[in-house]
């Protein structure tokens, strides 16, 4: 890790700060994550269990990321229990009761690694 400040030289010769920050190394061992956001709204609320659409769009997607848990914007945790219907519906179960106005949330990551790009002459 290294500091570096970066400036701009004046015509009066005074420098000018134009930011500065910190640099780590870009060795391809380094672990770099992309995370994406999935989310969806309660259609229904029965006690524990909720049915959630948009998080979805076919039965294939719920059964690919049934493993994945679920978190709301109010702190809830849930699992996947089952699909309903062909158009992304699933109910899922949650540690407490939910709210009507929360928003079910699924946080996805993927590796990126970085990008090397040489000049050769």
């Amino acid at each position: 890790v290294s500091t570096q400040s970066t400036g701009k030289l004046e015509e009066d010769g005074s420098v000018t700060l134009l930011g500065n920050g910190s640099t780590l190394s870009c060795d391809p061992d380094r672990v770099i994550c992309k995370r994406v956001v999935l989310s969806g709204h309660p259609l229904k609320i029965h006690k524990r269990t909720a049915t959630v659409r948009y998080l979805f769009h076919n039965r294939e997607d719920i059964a690919y990321f049934r493993p994945v848990e679920v978190r709301t914007k109010h702190g809830r945790r849930g699992h996947i229990k089952e699909a309903l219907g062909t158009h992304g519906h699933c109910k899922i179960g949650f540690d407490g009761p939910l709210q009507q106005n929360d928003t079910v949330i699924m946080c996805l990551y993927k590796r990126v690694f970085p990008k090397w790009d040489f000049q050769f002459s």
